[in-house]
């Protein structure tokens, strides 16, 4: 296989500006997920699905930021007829680009709905949480597929002098783009309804979901995003007509990433900026001192009889003496951090006089 030819292009200052905000935007998602994975550590628990989920999310961000940068040097903003010597190699990195926007887009959805399955506890958001995943998963494997069969045969997609046939690719990115921002709506709306009937405050119920929708702004980048690429020209004028496409795919990414990462930061706020105890909508990743998660919703009850419960010990009798009435309350895997109630009554017995 020949070795690819191209030719390094002046960088346009549009585009320069556009790397500089997606490289600032990179910076910052890399941070923030540093804290996250030290609020976890606060916390005293280890990382969950969801966090691995955007872990894996993080390097697939930092490799679109890359070939947008490979983008800048061969010509893009330029017409086509003036960079028609790196057409070859814009098409081979396009291949890609699609293809891990497809991935890392799906990585990130699926962190935020194991977010949802660990936090809410009531069956009904299960179910719809584990639905929306399948749908997500099943649709984001069509979308991969597709990159990879809409031109028969495969090198036609990166080749122009190669024959074959190809399919619409225009509406193909289209429906990537379309998919993309339904399910992000989807994601969004799966909390709202057992936010809303919690039995909080309505200002705690606006902060909360205040904190859930920050997501949104990810969602107005992708309709706009989908509005640049209805206006690509892929037969005559790709590099002419992919400015904002190539800048707002990476943007929304890594955009993506940190706004789901940022409800989670709630235990390094509260350590060392506020230095409290976390308030619900602080704390969604946030544990008490004890460890316990915070949960939302109401779960299945469950009904117990006190002598089935293996956690306690109860006697009788009259205290202090060996039928006395001493309650000893004896919680298993009761760490040092724990907070022990006893409740002590005392009973007098009056002699009616005659």
């Amino acid at each position: 296989m020949a070795a690819v030819v191209y030719d390094v292009i002046p960088t346009l200052p549009i585009v320069k500006i556009h790397l500089i905000v997606d490289c600032v935007l990179v910076f910052l998602t890399w941070v923030v997920i540093a804290l996250r994975v030290l609020a976890r550590k606060i916390s005293g628990v280890g990382l969950g699905w969801d966090d691995y989920l955007i872990l894996a999310a993080l390097p697939q961000g930092f490799g679109m930021l890359v070939m947008q940068g490979m983008y800048s040097q061969l010509g893009v903003g330029y017409p086509m007829v003036e960079v028609q010597q790196n057409i070859f190699m814009i098409l081979r990195i396009l291949v890609g680009f699609v293809f891990v926007f497809a991935t890392s887009t799906l990585s990130i959805k699926l962190s935020v709905l194991f977010f949802y399955n660990r936090i809410f506890v009531n069956d009904v958001m299960k179910k719809a949480t584990k639905f929306v995943m399948i749908w997500v998963i099943l649709w984001s494997t069509g979308n991969m597929l597709q990159i990879f069969l809409i031109c028969r045969p495969f090198a036609a997609t990166y080749d122009p002098t190669v024959p074959g046939t190809c399919g619409n690719q225009k509406a193909s990115f289209l429906a990537i783009g379309a998919f993309n921002a339904i399910t992000d709506i989807a994601i969004l709306a799966l909390p709202v309804h057992t936010i809303w009937t919690l039995k909080i405050k309505t200002a705690t119920k606006m902060s909360l979901l205040g904190v859930f929708c920050v997501g949104v702004l990810t969602t107005i980048v992708s309709i706009i995003r989908i509005a640049s690429l209805n206006s690509l020209d892929l037969e005559s004028n790709l590099t002419g007509t992919m400015i904002y496409a190539d800048f707002l795919s990476a943007f929304e990414v890594n955009l993506g990433i940190l706004c789901v990462s940022l409800p989670m930061l709630g235990p390094v706020y509260h350590k060392y900026i506020r230095r409290g105890p976390p308030t619900s909508s602080t704390a969604l990743s946030g544990h008490a001192s004890s460890g316990a998660l915070r949960t939302f919703g109401t779960a299945p009850k469950k009904h117990y009889r006190l002598d089935d419960d293996p956690t306690y010990t109860v006697t009788a009798g009259c205290k202090g003496s060996p039928n006395g009435s001493d309650i000893e309350l004896n919680p298993y895997s009761r760490g040092p951090q724990a907070i022990q109630v006893d409740r002590e009554w005392t009973v007098q017995v009056h002699a009616k006089q005659v």
